[in-house]
């Protein structure tokens, strides 16, 4: 999605309409690359859970252009949904599969979600799900680094700060301040831990064009590299303790 750089595009981008604990509706958008001579494929779309047991499923043929990029736009109903929550943090397998006209598979992804809406509502607070949620939100800020091995942290040293900061009761991390790790946030997915993703940046501003060009594009980046996980419930787009001009 980043390299692609394509506006509510690139690769697989997944949201949830009319969700319930009677149904959700999964609407999945996969941006497809070709870089061959055009042709038709067939997009299968599977919604796994724990078990493997498909939760809901739905396939469409697209025609790909020449050295082009067409949009599978798909939905599924999924009934009685499993919720994401930080207290039942339950996570289903996306698997995504793009065949040729004779059954041939040309890739295929494997994408974790959740299904969860999150919405703030002013004085109103904090809605999960359509419901306003009833907890405080205590939480920390994270950096990723470790004595003596810096950012060089295996995965499993990522999965024990969130198991840690889990375990004192907090149900949200701040990055600060900057992109954490992708182990870090598989494991927020997989503990029920909201996060603040933080833009890259503190105590500084510089005033030519270019570095405003480049936060925007930050922006961007920031969102699509986790728009399709539960955890993020924020995305803070300013520079960490910074002045910045009101056009920003």
């Amino acid at each position: 999605p980043l390299a692609v750089d394509k506006v509510a595009g690139g690769g697989v981008f997944v949201h949830y309409e009319d969700l319930s604990e009677e149904s959700a509706r999964v609407v999945v958008d996969t941006d497809i690359a070709n870089d061959g001579l055009a042709k038709t494929v067939n997009v299968l779309l599977e919604l796994k859970d724990k078990e493997n047991t498909v939760a809901a499923q739905t396939s469409v043929k697209i025609q790909l252009p020449s050295f082009g990029s067409s949009v599978a736009s798909q939905e599924m109903t999924v009934k009685k949904p499993k919720l994401w929550r930080p207290d039942s943090p339950h996570l289903y397998n996306l698997i995504i599969t793009i065949k040729d006209s004779s059954g041939q598979v040309l890739d295929s992804l494997r994408q974790r979600i959740g299904l969860r809406t999150v919405e703030l509502r002013g004085r109103d607070g904090l809605f999960l799900n359509g419901k306003a949620y009833p907890q405080l939100l205590l939480g920390a800020n994270r950096h990723q680094d470790f004595a003596h091995i810096g950012h060089a942290l295996p995965n499993n040293l990522h999965y024990r700060d969130a198991l840690k900061l889990r375990q004192l009761g907090m149900r949200v991390i701040r990055s600060a301040h900057y992109i954490q790790d992708p182990s870090f946030m598989d494991a927020c997915d997989e503990l029920g831990l909201f996060i603040v993703t933080a833009i890259p940046g503190w105590q500084f501003w510089n005033e030519k064009p270019i570095f405003m060009k480049r936060m925007l594009q930050d922006v961007r980046n920031l969102i699509r590299l986790e728009r399709n996980r539960p955890s993020p419930i924020i995305w803070e787009i300013i520079p960490n303790e910074t002045h910045f001009p009101d056009e920003y």
